[in-house]
């Protein structure tokens, strides 16, 4: 007997129930029709209010004072359901809701106290401040599971519901707080002589007594050399140079400096009774404190030179700047001894920026229209110079695993988030090319990886750092034009020399899972003009005793490996996976028109507009967007996105977006 049953285009079959990838080579995808049919009553609110109310006094004499109180404000709740998947190749019969609920509030009082005095060819200004923040958050959450019915109206985490032994509710929350005094002086000597003082005292919630309070000085200097005597003759204006060094501090860290702990059925509850019907609830160590976790730092210096030229039509503006950060969080692995709590987080890190930022602008009139162009540029080099004083690399955390691979090796010497991998060298032609690595999975038309240490097999001795996704050199032009009442602006941004860690490849070229692949994968594999295939085995439930392959690549250079669904040998993790991330883009395009007064009596000016934003890419990436979001990742040393910088595991593409719009004063 057999049945059949009909699929729509909207993926539902006959009876209201949805098809999906059941049988063994369809993978287990769900049906995407399902989850958006399920999802379109999700509902997902977010709420902010946020203001400052501010006044000021004239002391007299000089002095002002100011007070300002600030308030930020969000909430944000989230209903959801998630269906049971039963037509799926890998089946959930159960089916749940989940509600969440956060609150945060951000509370800001800042006094500051200014004073500022001429005297002949003198001029000062100094302020004294005080500021106080209080930040509070919490989370509460919930969720269910087995409804008794799924209709959008009984989704309620009840006992009369749902299962009440699944029934779970959670939350959890944090309070910050930041006292700061400060203080800042200005002087300049006849507007040829500058120089800037500031001191910072910050009291951070975040550390235990011992190390809560920081001290973050800086200062400045400036020499406006055009307004020496020895400097009139030359062909350039207003030129000054510039030198500042601060030290200033990062109190964003995890609240670690406790030793927290906690439980769950399944881990430390446990019937210590015997009763064999009811368990004691029972919690253990699940991380380690640090109460002499202090201030992250970061020492910057840097070397300024402005200029005019061109009677001040031209201008320019370059620095040299090299920032040393230390006390960066780390958190060491604990030895098999130490248990299962999460080591401590600790202040023993350190890294280097030094680069470089220029702007080089030009402004003038042909006939009736106003013109100018803008060009600005910046290069860094990033550099891990200390991990713990013991380890001189750690593997990457966070987005940088992908499956039971990791992409990333932080070393001392190389730049944060460094891609690590072997290095492909082409394809193996035939099957003398793969036969010192023939025992380890290398075949004809399969990749071959480079033997950097000369032993004839592929290992982990023959990774190296394979690319970096720290651009070269990141720059942008601005251009504008104005003729009358019309004006004409764009921005256009490049970025060079990044690479990008294809992660995607996992999916469209090697198929982890039974995934759709790239349209291309037909006619840009490697072909061989013979087989390579398993001998067949010599009896049921034994191997197959080697391999006939008597075929040769016949096209070195395709696209992808040989389609061959046993090939995990390609699948390692090499230059293969990286891509150039460098890219140019249209950021923006704007057309405007300023309307003259007399045209509406009650509205004394308006600009009308029209803008387009990311109208074109040029790149040679093969995904989505070559501009990558870096994913939000959080560990136990915080936040852990750069160290997953350039890597694609999937992003929406950047919105090309066009805006009608009017600006106008009344």
């Amino acid at each position: 007997m057999t049945t059949s049953a009909r699929a729509g285009s909207s993926g539902r079959i006959s009876g209201g129930n949805f098809a999906s990838g059941k049988a063994n080579t369809l993978g287990n995808q769900s049906n995407p029709a399902k989850i958006n049919y399920y999802a379109q009553n999700n509902i997902a609110t977010n709420d902010r209010m946020f203001g400052n109310i501010f006044g000021t006094v004239d002391v007299g004499h000089a002095l002002s004072l100011k007070s300002k109180f600030g308030f930020n404000l969000l909430q944000g709740s989230y209903h959801g359901y998630t269906p049971a998947t039963p037509e799926d190749h890998e089946p959930t019969n159960i089916d749940g809701i989940n509600e969440n609920y956060s609150g945060f509030s951000e509370l800001t009082i800042t006094n500051t106290l200014n004073y500022s005095r001429t005297m002949n060819q003198h001029n000062l200004t100094v302020l004294l401040g005080q500021e106080a923040i209080k930040a509070n958050f919490r989370f509460e959450a919930g969720n269910c599971a087995s409804l008794r019915k799924n209709d959008v109206n009984s989704r309620y985490i009840d006992d009369a519901l749902c299962d009440p032994n699944s029934k779970n509710v959670s939350s959890s929350g944090s309070k910050r707080a930041l006292l700061s005094f400060f203080g800042k002086a200005d002087y300049n000597y006849g507007e040829r002589y500058y120089l800037s003082l500031t001191m910072r005292r910050d009291g951070s919630s975040t550390f235990g007594p011992a190390n809560r309070w920081g001290t973050f000085p800086a200062v400045g200097a400036g020499w406006r050399l055009s307004r020496e005597s020895f400097f009139q003759n030359l062909p350039l204006q207003n030129i000054m140079l510039r030198f500042g060094w601060g030290v200033t501090g990062n109190q964003n860290v995890p609240f670690r400096i406790i030793d927290q702990f906690g439980g769950s059925r399944g881990e430390t509850f446990y019937d210590i009774g015997g009763t064999g019907s009811s368990i004691q609830p029972g919690f253990k160590t699940t991380a380690l404190g640090n109460t002499t976790l202090k201030w992250e730092e970061n020492h910057s210096a840097n070397v300024g030179l402005d200029f005019e030229f061109l009677n001040s039509r031209g201008n320019v503006t370059v620095d040299v700047y090299r920032r040393n950060t230390s006390n960066l969080l780390f958190d060491p692995p604990q030895p098999a001894a130490g248990g299962s709590a999460a080591p401590p987080v600790l202040n023993i890190g350190s890294m280097r920026n030094t680069g470089i930022d220029f702007s080089v602008g030009y402004h003038g009139t042909i006939g009736g229209t106003a013109w100018s162009v803008a060009f600005n540029g910046s290069h860094y080099n990033n550099q891990i110079t200390k991990i713990d004083g013991v380890q001189t690399f750690f593997f990457g955390r966070g987005a940088s695993v992908v499956r039971e691979q990791n992409a990333v090796r932080n070393e001392v010497g190389q730049p944060l988030g460094g891609f690590y991998g072997l290095i492909a060298d082409g394809y193996y032609v035939d099957s003398l090319d793969a036969a010192a690595q023939w025992s380890q999975g290398a075949r004809p038309g399969r990749i071959k990886f480079r033997d950097l240490d000369g032993d004839g097999q592929i290992t982990a001795a023959d990774r190296t750092f394979i690319g970096s996704p720290h651009p070269k050199f990141t720059g942008g032009i601005d251009l504008a034009v104005r003729h009358g009442n019309w004006e004409l602006s764009s921005t256009v941004f490049g970025s060079f020399g990044g690479k990008i860690f294809n992660t995607q490849r996992y999916w469209y070229a090697f198929r982890y899972f039974q995934t759709n692949v790239a349209n291309d994968m037909l006619t840009n594999s490697a072909q061989l003009n013979g087989d390579c295939e398993p001998l067949p085995p010599p009896g049921p439930g034994l191997p197959s005793p080697g391999y006939t392959c008597p075929g040769r690549l016949t096209n070195p250079d395709a696209k992808y490996p040989r389609l061959d669904n046993s090939d995990d040998w390609s699948r390692q993790f090499s230059s293969y996976w990286v891509e150039s991330g460098t890219y140019v883009r249209l950021r923006t395009l704007q057309l405007a028109y300023n309307l003259p007064p007399a045209i509406v009596r009650w509205i004394p000016a308006a600009r009308v507009y029209l803008q387009a934003e990311n109208l074109f890419t040029i790149s040679g990436y093969s995904g989505l967007d070559p501009s990558l979001p870096v994913p939000a990742t959080n560990g136990n040393t915080g936040d852990l996105r750069d160290e997953a910088r350039g890597i694609d595991q999937g992003v929406y593409p950047s919105n090309r977006i066009i805006t009608i719009g009017i600006s106008t004063t009344f």
